[in-house]
């Protein structure tokens, strides 16, 4: 095997091991850290901000190939977690939507960067699908964060949610969003500001269209390419 080759392989096995382990902490961080800790507790903000920069970070990793992915996407991500966890130095909720609004960026960012990917040219590689996959989880998480942001800035852009004194927490978003994404509707949690109202609309959208779309490309992808779905050229 030639040095060509050996660097060849090493690049594909690092997108394949990096995209894998970002698709398994997006896993972690929608299904189960906000289903599974006490959403108001401290542990659950630890919980929180660790995934966060992990997902950031191996995001980072995942398009380190692409050197003008890397630098944006690199320093995004860094001012992202800095604010995180610098926002553990600040009142509770006089940091709230500057760390919502950079997580929001980064992972925007983030889910841009493994579109241009997944739908980009090439053949229907591993680290493709599983690009794919993980793209999906990222638009319900940047949608969560961006309900969020709204319910901050206007505590009447929701009705179903019972406030109190404080946002509804993290889990609340996480869930009104994939049943968005998903178009399910369960119809317990209504928006009713203009903006709330058009991010919905646009998350059903994107959720119904995505998979035929993603399903298209791939199979556009390996018919063009000649190869089975899932090998190792990009």
């Amino acid at each position: 095997m030639t040095h060509a080759h050996q660097v060849f392989d090493r690049a594909a096995h690092l997108r394949i091991s990096s995209m894998a382990a970002l698709l398994a902490l997006a896993v972690l961080a929608v299904f189960v850290v906000p289903f599974t800790v006490a959403p108001t507790s401290v542990l659950a903000r630890i919980a929180q901000d660790v995934l966060l920069s992990l997902v950031l970070a191996s995001g980072v990793v995942a398009v380190s190939d692409h050197r003008a992915h890397l630098v944006p996407i690199a320093i995004v991500a860094g001012i992202a977690i800095v604010v995180r966890w610098t926002g553990w130095l600040l009142p509770l909720g006089a940091a709230t939507a500057l760390r919502d609004e950079t997580a929001l960026v980064a992972l925007g960012l983030l889910a841009a960067v493994i579109g241009i990917r997944v739908f980009g040219a090439g053949t229907a590689t591993i680290d493709r699908i599983l690009g794919a996959i993980t793209l999906y989880l990222l638009i319900g998480v940047v949608w969560s964060e961006a309900y969020q942001l709204i319910s901050i800035h206007d505590s009447a852009a929701y009705i179903g949610i019972s406030h109190g004194n404080t946002p509804a927490d993290r889990s609340t978003w996480i869930y009104f969003s994939f049943v968005t994404l998903t178009t399910v509707g369960y119809g317990d949690i209504t928006p009713v500001a203009h903006a709330a109202r058009s991010l919905a609309i646009l998350e059903a959208l994107i959720g119904q269209l995505y998979p035929a779309i993603v399903l298209a490309r791939l199979v556009s992808l390996q018919v063009a390419g000649g190869e089975p779905l899932g090998g190792k050229r990009s």
